[in-house]
């Protein structure tokens, strides 16, 4: 009996081997066969190739523009202040002013230049005046020799990048919203057709009156009616041809003068005798914060 108990016992002892030797073989020889098949995973992503590609489709501006502009999507990885959060990397490597991404010339205007905030370069990054949402921008502000003309004169300026109707392309009727100078005085009815593209009634463009009876007796000389007033031009946002605001085009009369209408008639070399501080002896503006300001800036030349 117990002879019979020992045999038992070591018959089970050796199954049990070799079921582990058995076992031990096929493991390893999976083990090695899976080391030698392996794939190394690729770095984690959730952004498509070419993100930070400015030639691809899938970069970061387009799909952020396409998506309403969602920086608080941008702000859940790399932190509130885009300076790496989860993911360790820094929109400051690249959007490097105080802002950040949120730099208003990160969306349009000169994205090298902080001081260009305007198009040319759209929202949409297009760059061609003959676009409603690029016209005229360069030559009103950046090389306006006439005048000091603000982005408020005819938007309205966000106070966050978030705020709402912040984000419009294209004509749309929220995208311009005259204001401030270009409603200067009598302006009340100024505006501007996105259908036609067209800027009517503005101050800016002549539709201004002074009345002579406002005017402090020492200029009241000077008028030929009971007020002076512009010419309140229309003038066409995509047309740079130079033809729409030469010299006199908001105040000039028909007849040649540079003077408005109710206005006594004077030579532009003229001019000087009683704006000293706009223009000089050949009716060139030497101060264009004096001119187109909403103001009568009246200084009369002391002639040696």
């Amino acid at each position: 009996m117990e002879l019979n108990k020992i045999m038992e016992l070591k018959m089970k002892y050796y199954i049990l081997s070799f079921i582990t030797i058995i076992s031990i073989a096929i493991l390893t020889d999976g083990c090695s066969k899976l080391k030698e098949n392996i794939t190394q995973p690729q770095a984690l992503s959730i952004h498509k190739t070419g993100f930070n590609d400015t030639t691809s489709a899938n970069f970061h501006g387009k799909f952020l523009a396409v998506n309403n502009f969602d920086f608080a999507s941008c702000q859940k990885c790399h932190a509130a202040d885009f300076k790496g959060g989860i993911t360790g990397v820094s929109c400051y490597n690249c959007h490097t002013e105080g802002a950040g991404p949120l730099a208003c010339n990160t969306c349009h205007g000169d994205f090298h230049d902080p001081t260009r905030t305007a198009p040319p370069r759209d929202a949409s990054g297009n760059t061609s005046t003959s676009l409603i949402t690029v016209g005229a921008h360069d030559s009103h502000l950046y090389n306006n020799g006439f005048g000091i003309v603000a982005c408020e004169n005819c938007h309205k300026i966000p106070t966050a990048s978030n705020a709402a109707d912040h984000f419009s392309h294209g004509p749309q009727p929220n995208i311009v919203k005259l204001d401030s100078l270009a409603i200067h005085g009598i302006a009340t009815d100024a505006s501007f057709d996105t259908s036609t593209g067209t800027c009517a009634n503005t101050y800016c463009h002549g539709n201004f009156e002074f009345k002579k009876s406002d005017a402090p007796t020492e200029r009241k000389f000077a008028y030929t009616s009971d007020k002076m007033t512009g010419n309140a031009k229309t003038v066409t946002w995509t047309k740079l041809d130079g033809s729409q605001a030469p010299c006199g085009s908001c105040h000039g009369t028909p007849d040649g003068f540079i003077s408005p209408v109710g206005h006594i008639k004077l030579p532009i070399t003229e001019c000087v005798a009683c704006h000293s501080t706009v223009v000089n002896e050949k009716g060139e503006i030497i101060d264009k914060t004096r001119h187109i300001n909403g103001q009568i800036n009246y200084a009369l030349n002391k002639r040696k």
